[in-house]
């Protein structure tokens, strides 16, 4: 009698979760306009960073921007930069340090407000000059107006980082 009362309660508190998780994930699919807006921008950036192409990746990027990822003497991709073409650079600079295929880079949630983003992850690679890899999170706050990424913050492990470089 105890297993069955037992069971009966399991279905029911099962039943209760999957609804609650449904009502949730659709909910958390419904977009304003501008944040359909500012997705869609952020997907093709990663797909560009993902394909590895600087010039695809500075065409999502405004003429002017406020770029940031925090500085460091082993790193000549950090750093602050405001226009597109200096993004440009900083990508093909970036993808010339670590060993082709080495790399994973996973985001595994963003939380997308109007046209700002915040974006947490997993990266890793291999330097090339040391044989060195290395595996952190990483959290990037985006804004895109117009379309186009007009602020970029990049908060990471620099430290796990450097030491891939010695």
């Amino acid at each position: 009698m105890e297993r069955s009362f037992f069971q009966s309660k399991m279905k029911a508190i099962k039943f209760t979760l999957a609804i609650l998780l449904l009502s949730f994930s659709v909910k958390g699919q419904v977009y304003s306009d501008e944040e359909a807006k500012t997705k869609l921008t952020v997907d093709k950036f990663f797909e560009y960073v993902q394909a590895k192409n600087p010039d695809k990746i500075s065409s999502v990027v405004s003429k002017n921007v406020d770029w940031y990822i925090f500085e460091s003497k082993y790193m000549p991709w950090t750093g602050h930069r405001s226009k597109r073409e200096e993004v440009s650079q900083l990508f093909s600079t970036l993808f010339s340090y670590f060993v082709e295929g080495s790399d994973k880079f996973e985001a595994h949630s963003f939380l997308l407000r109007g046209n700002e983003v915040a974006v947490f992850g997993i990266i890793q690679r291999t330097v090339k000059k040391t044989g060195k890899g290395f595996k952190m999170p990483f959290a990037m706050h985006i804004t895109v107006e117009n379309n186009l990424i007009s602020k970029f913050s990049l908060y990471e492990e620099t430290l796990i980082i450097e030491n891939a470089f010695q």
